[in-house]
């Protein structure tokens, strides 16, 4: 009986902990490029550098407070949207240290996005058609450009393997 009851505790430890603060993702894939992380990473930063608007403005700069949140150990960006409507996107590289270590593919996946005030909106806080609306923007505005820089073709896949 004992046995049992240390399973059962272990199972619910771990569901715990898998579930502390975690961050669901806007839509239920993941953008995949077939190419390091270091590559891409250098695409975000020649994207940052060849529109600078994408970049947090300085008047926004306040709602980038995902340390504060405990949320420092994820890699982020954040991209700013300038035009109508103006917003930006939390974005995280998605895996653990062996995935985010291939050389052949790394993920992205929006996690949150705030209209300029303190207030960020996860994807079950969205409707499926505001959804569909900021992952269209990114893969227009962020993600066809990363692909020219990566030289490389993107892809989704679903995040609940």
């Amino acid at each position: 009986m004992n046995r049992y009851k240390i399973l059962i505790i272990q199972c619910v430890i771990v569901c715990l902990i898998m579930s502390c603060g975690t961050l669901g993702g806007i839509g239920d894939d993941a953008i995949c490029f077939p190419t390091s992380k270091q590559k891409l990473e250098i695409a975000i930063d020649s994207l940052y550098f060849k529109y600078p608007e994408y970049k947090i403005p300085a008047k926004w700069e306040s709602y980038n407070d995902w340390s504060e949140r405990g949320y420092d150990f994820l890699e982020s960006r954040i991209f700013h949207f300038k035009s109508h409507p103006e917003e930006m996107y939390y974005v995280t590289f998605i895996g653990d240290s062996v995935m985010l270590s291939n050389p052949n593919k790394i993920e992205l996946g929006i996690r949150a996005i705030n209209y300029g005030d303190d207030r960020w909106f996860s994807g079950n806080e969205l409707s499926d058609k505001e959804k569909q609306r900021v992952l269209s923007r990114f893969d227009k505005e962020i993600i066809y450009k990363l692909e020219k820089y990566t030289k490389t073709k993107s892809y989704h896949e679903s995040l609940y393997k």
